[in-house]
């Protein structure tokens, strides 16, 4: 049975998800068992042809909502009617892929396979008190906390776990029109079932990778020499993310050397300040 990679784009990052997100993937993973879906929410023309001329399934996506947390909803429909063995659901307009990911397809199929982000539950906990309604925070915040934090740009999940999954996000989240309620679904719901934790090279996030990387010639590494699988540029917006010109191939990637460190400090800090009052809390 066929594997699925989905992800969700709109005009503004339709370049880049055909000349870098889309590029870097057909050019480093075997395909051959695997649907490329795109949700669009407002690709031009252009864009579409050129992914749809590759092979890739291009699916109009719903008008409401805002676009990280729709693509749950839209992805949870398209997987009802379409049979998969393994889903990848990925970010698109801050990833590039240097190897083949393939493999994770076939281990711990059973589970959802995902890379944590560290202790920084800070930002989570803000989500939870603000955007769900108030029957749901205590219940939500039990499960969460006190655990790292698990990224949700990158999900590797059998079908049917990522369709419920969706589901979650779909009547868990009050208001979906806000931006990030999407990750704390995600781990709230993750940490109720099977979970793998894999590999960081699988979800490489710069800000808060602590044994820190190197670029050669536009490709990340580790600093041990392995090249890193799944690059993760991740931030609200390009002016919070700690890579510059970002992309696949030579010339591109650019360390910005003063977001990299300041990001790099608030997770520190971050960390610190939730082990301090774990202890605290742990030992009254």
């Amino acid at each position: 049975m066929k594997h699925v990679i989905i992800t969700a784009a709109n005009g503004k990052v339709g370049d880049f998800v055909v000349n870098h997100w889309y590029l870097s993937l057909r050019s480093n993973v075997n395909l051959t068992s695997v649907d490329v879906v795109v949700f669009d929410y407002g690709l031009t023309a252009k864009q579409k042809k050129k992914l749809k001329d590759n092979g890739v399934k291009v699916i109009a996506g719903g008008k409401k909502y805002h676009i990280v947390n729709k693509r749950f909803i839209d992805a949870g429909k398209y997987l009802q009617k379409h049979k998969y063995d393994q889903v990848l659901f990925v970010d698109s307009s801050d990833v590039i892929f240097q190897s083949d990911l393939t493999e994770v397809f076939g281990v711990h199929k059973d589970c959802f396979r995902v890379v944590t982000l560290g202790d920084n539950v800070l930002f989570v906990k803000a989500l939870v008190y603000d955007q769900f309604k108030p029957e749901s925070k205590k219940k939500i915040w039990s499960v969460i906390k006190n655990k790292p934090i698990i990224n949700a740009g990158v999900i590797f999940a059998p079908r049917k776990k990522f369709i419920e999954l969706c589901d979650d996000v779909g009547k868990m989240i009050r208001d979906k029109d806000q931006f990030g309620p999407d990750q704390v679904v995600v781990n709230y719901h993750i940490y109720q079932s099977k979970v793998r934790f894999i590999d960081t090279k699988y979800n490489f996030t710069m800000n808060s990778a602590y044994s820190g990387f190197k670029i050669v010639n536009g490709i990340f590494y580790k600093y041990d020499g392995e090249k890193i699988v799944i690059v993760h540029n991740c931030g609200q917006s390009d002016m919070f993310r700690p890579i510059k010109n970002f992309g696949y191939g030579k010339g591109f990637n650019q360390i910005k050397p003063v977001m990299y460190f300041l990001k790099r400090l608030m997770y520190f800090c971050f960390e610190f300040y939730h082990r301090k009052s774990f202890v605290k809390n742990t030992t009254k």
